[in-house]
């Protein structure tokens, strides 16, 4: 079995085309998505018809659930008040300019997603498995092998962050592929990862570049604060260098 896992694709249509195209050439079985579908780019309906037509499962993330159920705030842990008015500005435009089969898609995503591999129980989710918004990192290694004994996984995808990684713990390994569409770890080309399972798993996290220039104008022109190209070109949190 073959995996192509993405997270965060944050309305990134260009991104989300550059890394689908690679996933396509590596000859995957099956994508999964660990959420954020929209948000902070102009293209939230495109992507969510793209991931229809591929037939990618996915899971809700904190910014999917506010804007299919209309929250003030997406509990995103901004730095700085600038930067929160930034991600306000965005949820509302978002919340503006979804359609009616977008808002329906995003309301009816699951929160965890589970499946058998060749090498036992397949977990994915965006942040924690109560909280969307909580924050976990290779760091917690208390609470990954927490949820992993709970649900008794081999594999646990987990997104939210924006940052990669890849960590095994006591037989399960656990994989952040890292952001499509607006990463933070200082790198702007779209992060995914592969996930090859046999009685073994093998993870590669992988990295493209896209359209960036394109997607930037895109925002700019639909409305969106212009302060968003920054972080896209920078794969930063923040327009502040």
């Amino acid at each position: 079995m073959k995996l192509g896992i993405i997270s965060d694709v944050h309305s990134n249509y260009e991104a989300l085309k550059a890394v689908l195209r690679e996933l396509n050439r590596e000859g995957v079985n099956r994508i999964i998505n660990a959420g954020d579908n929209v948000g902070y780019s102009a293209f939230p309906n495109e992507c969510i018809e793209l991931f229809k037509a591929e037939g990618i499962e996915g899971v809700m993330g904190n910014y999917d659930e506010a804007v299919a159920f209309s929250k003030p705030v997406c509990g995103c842990g901004y730095k700085g008040e600038e930067v929160a008015h930034i991600g306000h500005l965005s949820l509302v435009w978002t919340q503006e300019n979804v359609n009616d089969e977008t808002r329906e898609y995003l309301s009816e995503l699951s929160k965890h997603l589970e499946f058998e591999s060749p090498a036992g129980k397949v977990l994915a989710m965006h942040g924690g498995l109560e909280d969307l918004t909580q924050w976990i990192t290779e760091k917690n290694e208390d609470l990954l092998k927490e949820i992993a004994l709970k649900k008794g996984a081999r594999l646990v995808v987990l997104g939210h962050t924006h940052k990669p990684f890849v960590k095994e713990i006591d037989g399960t390994m656990f994989v952040n592929p890292g952001a499509v569409g607006r990463p933070f770890d200082g790198d702007p080309r779209a992060s995914f990862a592969i996930v090859e399972i046999s009685d073994t798993i093998h993870v590669r996290i992988r990295r493209v570049e896209y359209a960036v220039e394109k997607n930037i104008q895109a925002l700019i022109n639909a409305g969106l604060p212009a302060e968003i190209g920054a972080m896209l070109r920078n794969g930063s949190s923040s327009h502040i260098a």
